[in-house]
């Protein structure tokens, strides 16, 4: 997967082909960036299910472009964190809890159009037909979160950690009811727990493909904690309506920004596929 982003218009006389949903991201706590993992002109995303494959795809490719271009760059991952598929198991994060249970389904043709791919509504004709992505380096602070009851554990998700299911329910898949209360009078799924401020019923109706991974990288140095977390990664038609709206929202108050901290990000447009023989990748767009 290749992606153009906003930093490369003026350089590569592209300004009148920028899209204005691919306007740059705005600050959005909780982050503290770290300008050498932000930004950049290209993405380039290696899947596979051995590392050391995914390792030399891109070794190969910065070695083909070497000259042209330089690795500004890069995030290794492991497992999925988060289902995108009808009958996938859901993945638990690095915090123990299922992550992505509601995540928008790849082969759900109609939320796809609805919330991924984009259409005849964007000003620029070359981006019809393909996707916004999204990247966040969310470092976790473990060693807090392991210290803290599971009680407040599950009432900051707004989930049974073993489980699942909403708080307000018994399975994994069951609809959250975000207006059931217990005998205290007191929601049952917290006013500040992350499934309630994520939840589309609650935000109206946006919806996003999220299609991160886990990360490690050794420990932070000054504190000898874990640098682990998420490394988030979301398709949406309109970063704009989508993630910049929730997040501001998140940021704001989820009860899990006491555990979370945004330290890299990235926006990148993806046009899409070649679908004919002979075709070249973003030809509109180069033409």
């Amino acid at each position: 997967m290749q992606t153009w982003t906003a930093a490369a218009a003026d350089r590569f006389g592209l300004a009148d082909r920028r899209p204005a949903a691919l306007a740059d991201l705005p600050h959005l706590p909780p982050a503290d960036l770290d300008p050498d993992r932000s930004g950049g002109d290209l993405a380039i995303q290696a899947c596979a299910d051995d590392p050391l494959v995914a390792f030399h795809a891109i070794r190969n490719l910065a070695r083909i472009g070497r000259d042209t271009v330089v690795m500004r760059w890069s995030q290794l991952g492991f497992g999925k964190a988060a289902s995108n598929g009808a009958g996938q198991q859901t993945p638990r994060n690095l915090m123990g809890f299922k992550d992505g249970t509601r995540n928008i389904h790849g082969d759900d043709t109609a939320l796809m159009d609805q919330h991924v791919w984009v259409g005849k509504e964007t000003d620029q004709a070359w981006m019809r037909g393909g996707s916004y992505l999204v990247a966040r380096r969310i470092r976790m602070r473990i060693e807090g979160w392991d210290r803290d009851y599971l009680a407040d554990q599950q009432n900051v998700f707004g989930r049974y950690k073993y489980s699942g299911a909403p708080l307000a329910g018994s399975k994994e898949f069951d609809t959250p009811d975000f207006k059931a209360k217990g005998a205290d009078g007191r929601p049952v799924i917290p006013a500040k727990a992350h499934m309630r401020l994520a939840a589309h019923e609650n935000n109206g109706g946006i919806r996003i493909l999220r299609r991160g991974y886990s990360f490690t990288d050794g420990i932070v140095a000054a504190s000898g904690e874990l640098d682990s977390g998420l490394f988030f990664i979301a398709f949406q038609k309109d970063p704009r309506e989508q993630f910049v709206a929730l997040q501001r929202k998140l940021g704001m108050n989820d009860a899990l920004n006491e555990y979370i901290q945004h330290v890299g990000s990235g926006l990148f447009a993806c046009p899409p596929g070649v679908t004919a023989p002979g075709g070249t990748w973003a030809e509109e767009l180069l033409a």
